[in-house]
C-alpha cells in the first residue's frame, strides 16, 4: 500500500528536487587501510564512539526529512563521507530506510579517506550508469568527483556531477589544486555538453570558493542566475551558478558567512520545454536546529559536530543548499 500510494503521487508530481550538503565529517568507527582516519576511532583523539557515528547519521536523515515537507528529495549530493559502510548504515539502518534510496559514491585517494556520494530516488531517477574522475597531477591527492547519468521520470536525462575541491589550507599551493579540479569539471562538462542536444547538466557540492574567485568566472565560465534573468537571454549550453546570488552564506568563518557551496546548472534546466526553475526555487536552508549562538563574534553560525577536538553534538559546519525543478 506505502509503494502504491507513492507511485500515484508520482502521477500529480509537478517537480524534481536537489540537495547538496557537506555533513563535516561522517566517518564509520573502523580503521580503513592506508587513510589517516585514527582520530575517528574510538581510541583516537576524538574519541569517536558508534554512539556519536549514528548521532551523526541521524542528523543528515534529519537534515534530508526536513528539506522538504511534501514529500522526499529526489538527489542528495554529499560530501565528506568516509565509505560504502556509512552510506549503507545512513540509507539503512536511520529512517531513511523508508525511503529506499540508493547511492553511488567514489573512492579517492584522499589522505583523510574522505568521499562524495550521491543519493537518488529509484521511483524518480533511473540511474544508467556512473563514474568516478581523478585529477592528477597535484601536489597532494584530492577527492574524485562523481559523475552519475540518469532518467527522469519526465524521461529526460540528467547528467549530475558531485565535487569537493580542495580545502582552503596551504595558501597558494591550495588554490592551484583548486583551479585543477576546476580545469577537470570545465572539460567533463564540455565532453557532455557535446553529447548532448538539450543538455540537463548539474554539479554540485562544496568548492571551497565564492563565486567570486577566477576558478568560476575564468576557469569554468559560468555565470549568475540573477532575480532578473530572462528565459530569453539563456542559452541551453550556458552554465549559470543558481545561488550566488544570494545573501546568505553556507559557511561561516572568524565571524564572516560565505557562500562555497554551490549548484551550477546548465542554461536548459533554466528554460527547458519539460524541466526549468526559477530564481527563487533555490535557497539555503537554514532551519533552527542547524544553528547556535556564535558567542565570540555575534549572531548565529553552523552548529558542528565537533569544535576543533570537543565534542559540539550538532550536524556539521556548513548549511545545505536545496532547489526544486519545476517539471510540466
Amino acid at each position: 500500500m506505502v509503494f502504491l500510494v507513492f507511485y500515484l503521487s508520482l502521477s500529480s508530481q509537478s517537480y524534481f528536487s536537489v540537495l547538496t550538503y557537506n555533513c563535516e565529517n561522517a566517518f564509520d568507527t573502523i580503521h580503513d587501510t592506508g587513510k589517516d582516519d585514527y582520530e575517528f576511532l574510538p581510541s583516537g583523539e576524538r574519541r569517536y564512539s558508534k554512539y556519536r557515528m549514528f548521532r551523526k547519521l541521524k542528523g543528515i536523515m534529519k537534515v534530508i526529512a526536513s528539506a522538504d515537507a511534501d514529500r522526499p528529495v529526489d538527489l542528495i549530493g554529499l560530501c565528506e563521507v568516509e565509505n560504502d559502510t556509512v552510506l549503507t548504515y545512513l540509507t539503512s539502518r536511520t529512517a531513511l530506510n523508508k525511503m529506499r534510496y540508493r547511492y553511488v559514491m567514489t573512492d579517492s585517494e584522499d589522505n583523510r579517506g574522505i568521499d562524495v556520494a550521491l543519493l537518488y530516488s529509484p521511483f524518480t531517477f533511473h540511474l544508467i550508469n556512473y563514474c568516478s574522475v581523478r585529477v592528477d597531477g597535484l601536489d597532494k591527492p584530492t577527492r574524485d568527483i562523481l559523475v552519475a547519468s540518469g532518467t527522469l521520470f519526465s524521461g529526460d536525462t540528467l547528467d549530475v556531477m558531485v565535487c569537493h575541491l580542495p580545502s582552503k589550507l596551504g595558501g597558494r599551493n591550495s588554490d592551484t589544486r583548486r583551479l585543477r579540479v576546476a580545469e577537470k569539471l570545465r572539460s567533463v562538462t564540455d565532453s557532455l555538453l557535446s553529447v548532448r542536444t538539450n543538455p540537463n547538466l548539474l554539479i554540485m557540492g562544496d568548492f571551497n570558493a565564492e563565486y567570486t574567485k577566477s576558478l568560476f568566472k575564468d576557469v569554468m565560465n559560468v555565470d549568475i542566475l540573477y532575480s532578473d534573468t530572462t528565459k530569453n537571454s539563456v542559452s541551453n549550453h550556458q552554465l549559470f551558478d543558481i545561488v550566488a546570488d544570494k545573501k546568505e552564506g553556507t559557511y561561516k568563518y572568524k565571524g564572516e558567512w560565505s557562500l562555497i557551496d554551490h549548484i551550477i546548472v546548465s542554461g536548459n534546466l533554466i528554460q527547458g520545454e519539460n524541466i526549468y526553475l526559477n530564481y527563487h526555487d533555490c535557497s539555503i536552508l537554514s532551519p533552527s536546529f542547524l544553528l547556535e549562538d556564535d558567542n565570540t563574534y555575534g549572531g548565529k553560525k553552523p552548529f558542528r559536530t565537533y569544535i576543533w577536538k570537543k565534542y559540539n553534538g550538532g550536524y556539521s559546519d556548513h548549511l545545505p543548499v536545496f532547489v526544486r525543478f519545476t517539471i510540466k
